[in-house]
């Protein structure tokens, strides 16, 4: 399940199966209204020995809270599915989400010499 977030970069990553072209469309159903939409996806780079595409996403029309059903084709000769998947969609948040943040301030970790201590 990819994180989609409204009014921010949604860079997304995913494997999927062995494509041909350059020429990739995402379009996504809504599982309450059964409604289609269609992604529009930029800056796509595809790794071709890992099956790797790397693009981001921009969804018009998404509502907060709302899921869809996404199928990723490639528009290359035989226009097959190269990926499956579901987007959650999430307001926009404040804070960057992949920056840990640790709330234990009751221990801290310091940073060490790399000293061997040898008891006799």
């Amino acid at each position: 399940m990819l994180s989609y977030f409204i009014s921010q970069s949604n860079e997304w990553t995913i494997r999927t199966q062995n494509t041909g072209s350059n020429a990739y469309t995402m379009s996504l159903t809504d599982m309450m209204g059964l409604n289609t939409y269609t992604a529009s996806l930029s800056g796509v780079s595809f790794t071709p020995y890992e099956n790797i595409l790397a693009f981001t996403a921009s969804i018009s029309g998404a509502i907060v809270a709302g899921e869809y059903r996404a199928v990723l084709t490639n528009q290359g000769a035989t226009g097959s599915i190269i990926w499956n998947g579901s987007v959650q969609v999430f307001a926009s948040q404040s804070t960057d989400k992949s920056v840990y943040e640790n709330k234990n301030t009751q221990y801290i970790s310091h940073t060490s010499e790399n000293k061997y201590i040898i008891y006799d």
